[in-house]
């Protein structure tokens, strides 16, 4: 089995990490029987990271551009950095919210034509445009119906980014296994949780900016038994100093919204995540 690289894409700057491949179980063991008398850390893969930064451009196109050089030298840092060739690994991308949009529309799906595939779509695309304006004919649209049956999650991806990087793993000699929004994953593994503790958790989506501090843009999420049922997207200025003035106004005005209780459970989510190795779940796939 291949390498895999898993390249999470924030606000301004990236993350590479390469995990290598996992060998079989016949492997496992004849490589065991052969290294006994080796230490532990002879012998246990190495997983490696590059982080890449760029500066925001005047256009989105000047952005975009940025952010593949950036991750073209990232790539290429890995490759100088590992010790066998990395031809033919995987390509795992995920993104935030620069590059994606994610909206929740209450639906009344008791008829059938509520239910159809252009009903949806139509839906989808509406969301799409409210939040995107001009920008929503170039993103991807994917919609997925929750669990209560009255509300409909609708994704974007921005199509010229997956172009940009199936180029970019074709001149790597690699293959983009797959790309996605990254908190798509991250909110199915907490729309599970709220699902098997039938509880209302409200999830705060943040990057980071160029200064190491919180981008301006954040987003807010509430689930609610397993079915995620608001959705809000604001802009606010950046911090310049410890703390967060304008975080927490942000949240209650959210909070008050939504409906949401006094004690409601507020779930972080800083991407990309601090913890290179962690794990996120499988979800939808907008591109492969």
């Amino acid at each position: 089995m291949k390498a895999m690289i898993h390249l999470d894409i924030g606000a301004s700057h990236l993350r590479a990490t390469l995990k290598p491949a996992t060998p079989g179980w016949g492997s496992r063991v004849a490589r065991a029987l052969q290294t006994k008398h080796k230490s532990v850390e002879e012998t246990q893969a190495v997983t490696l990271t590059e982080i890449a930064s760029w500066a925001s451009g005047a256009t989105r196109a000047d952005n975009l551009s940025a952010q593949l050089d950036a991750a073209a030298q990232a790539l290429q840092a890995l490759r100088a950095r590992h010790p066998a060739p990395l031809d033919g690994c995987r390509l795992v991308v995920r993104t935030g919210m620069g590059t994606s949009c994610v909206g929740i529309a209450p639906m009344d799906f008791s008829s059938p034509l509520a239910r159809s595939e252009p009903q949806l779509r139509a839906v989808a695309r509406a969301l799409s445009q409210e939040a995107l304006g001009m920008d929503a004919a170039g993103h991807e649209v994917r919609w997925r119906i929750q669990a209560d049956q009255a509300h409909l999650c609708v994704v974007t991806l921005e199509s010229a980014l997956v172009a940009g990087l199936q180029a970019l793993a074709q001149a790597q000699r690699m293959r983009l296994a797959s790309c996605q929004p990254a908190l798509v994953a991250l909110m199915d593994n907490e729309l599970e949780h709220s699902r098997r503790q039938r509880d209302a958790r409200t999830l705060v989506w943040t990057e980071l900016g160029p200064t190491g501090r919180r981008h301006g843009a954040m987003s807010f999420f509430r689930l609610v038994n397993g079915s995620a049922v608001h959705a809000w997207r604001t802009v606010t200025s950046v911090p310049l100093a410890a703390g967060d003035p304008w975080l927490q106004p942000a949240l209650d005005r959210f909070l008050i919204a939504s409906g949401a209780d006094v004690d409601e459970r507020i779930v972080p989510l800083v991407w990309p995540a601090h913890a290179t190795d962690a794990s996120i779940p499988a979800a939808m796939e907008l591109a492969a």
